[in-house]
């Protein structure tokens, strides 16, 4: 179900909408290569159109300075564009119109789905199965998209998700870094860390966490082969319920002032500002915490695992395999664009770590993630092992839906009513009855 900062992470349903890559207008970078010769392209030059959601000074422009180097007679022109409804509606108007595009990303499976069944997409499984090291690990990982048993799309980075909590609030309220915990655990926790001085409160929490999504994992939207909404499954009451309580009690962010703040936009704010304690995120978010410049703090992140749910024995993480790297059928250079899209999964990874991108394969060290995704200030900024045991756990369960019937207008429906429940409006039995109608009707109408 229903909290943005799960999904913040920028998957269908997975809670409400995504979280942006950055910024709230559609901004445009490009970053020119020169010519040369070599690179598979037979001595000719050939020029490159990439569109990607991450501000190119995050790691974009170094990784195509460097995909230069290597590879000198692909151009390469980088565009960024704003990952969100604006953003995205810019890019699928791009291409499917006449603008060049040969390499384009998708952050959430609804729309990388929408855009493979729209022809939008180049099956890319001949290159994937003439790699023996991509192969290995595509074949081996069942949290890779890979409709009708084809690779139309590749995820380049992998986004645990963990609790960000302030560590001067953590000791001064005398608590300490869980290493397992439960749901009602977290509950507790944000309780005790919620405070008020002055007419101030401190809360506890963002949100709560996003039941559905690690009690059930992917497709927890559906039911039937995804010919019926699961709206209906107790878990979705369940979590609405604890999230509400959650407010009520001031443990969690009141929802009128994240709607008011437009905080599904900037999350990190509340967390970087002393607002919150506790913040569930992934990686990607910490290019903030280390922005000391825009974002001043006096506190050190440390970070808990996810919580489980309540007496369960297996859980999923909540996370994802994301960033999916596309190529448009239109493009000219399929072989030039296989040789950059290989680049930015390989050796290109190491520069997205600045961008809080762990790289998807084991090509990179975790010595060297850290420390670019930590920063030079790594030290003063985190607690560096809580990291590592947050994010490099060996027994993470990652989420990929694989169903995604209706999936965007599931999206809108499940964000409006989760509003309106968060802010008191309706009650969670009345969104449950609302969104199963509304979803099993969307379902229907899609021809499922």
């Amino acid at each position: 179900m229903m909290t943005p900062q799960h999904d913040a992470f920028t998957r269908v349903n997975r809670r409400t909408f995504l979280y942006q890559a950055g910024g709230v207008a559609l901004a445009t970078s490009a970053l020119l290569a020169g010519c040369g010769s070599g690179s598979g392209t037979g001595g000719n030059s050939v020029t490159l159109n990439v569109w990607g959601g991450v501000p190119a000074e995050n790691g974009p422009a170094k990784l195509i300075e460097a995909f230069h180097k290597a590879h000198p007679n692909i151009q390469v022109k980088y565009t960024r564009f704003v990952n969100d409804d604006t953003g995205n509606t810019k890019l699928d108007t791009a291409l499917q119109g006449g603008t060049p595009i040969d390499i384009y990303f998708s952050y959430t499976v609804a729309r990388m789905s929408q855009r493979i069944k729209a022809n939008l997409a180049v099956d890319l499984t001949s290159y994937v199965n003439g790699d023996s090291d991509l192969s290995s690990w595509t074949q081996n990982n069942e949290a890779i998209f890979k409709p009708d048993n084809k690779y139309y799309s590749l995820p380049t980075t992998r986004e645990p998700n963990f609790v960000a909590i302030n560590k001067k609030m953590l000791d001064a309220a005398g608590l300490q870094v869980p290493a397992s915990w439960t749901v009602s655990d977290y509950r507790e926790m944000a309780k005790k860390l919620t405070s008020t001085s002055g007419g101030k409160t401190v809360y506890g929490a963002y949100s709560s966490p996003g039941l559905p999504l690690i009690t059930l994992g992917p497709n927890a939207n559906y039911k039937d082969g995804g010919k019926e909404s699961n709206f209906d499954n107790p878990v979705f009451k369940q979590d609405l319920q604890l999230h509400v309580d959650m407010i009520k009690e001031k443990s969690a962010f009141p929802w009128t002032e994240v709607l008011a703040q437009n905080l599904r936009a900037y999350a990190q704010n509340p967390f970087l500002t002393g607002q919150e304690a506790m913040w569930i995120t992934s990686p990607f978010s910490l290019r903030y915490v280390n922005d000391t410049s825009k974002y001043p703090h006096d506190f050190m992140t440390t970070f808990a695992p996810m919580p489980r749910p309540d007496n369960a024995s297996t859980f999923y993480n909540g996370g994802s395999l994301n960033n999916w790297i596309m190529m448009h059928p239109r493009t000219k250079n399929k072989d030039a664009a296989w040789t950059f899209i290989r680049y930015w999964l390989g050796d290109g990874s190491k520069y997205m770590l600045t961008a809080g991108k762990n790289p998807v394969l084991p090509n990179i060290d975790q010595d060297t993630q850290v420390n670019g995704i930590l920063g030079s200030n790594k030290a003063t900024l985190y607690d560096v092992e809580a990291f590592k045991k947050a994010v490099f756990a060996p027994d993470l369960k990652f989420v990929t839906d694989t169903i995604t019937v209706a999936g965007a207008q599931i999206m809108q429906i499940t964000q409006s009513q989760t509003d309106r429940c968060l802010i008191g409006e309706i009650s969670p039995d009345q969104w449950v009855s609302t969104v199963k109608q509304q979803c099993d009707d969307a379902i229907k109408k899609a021809g499922a």
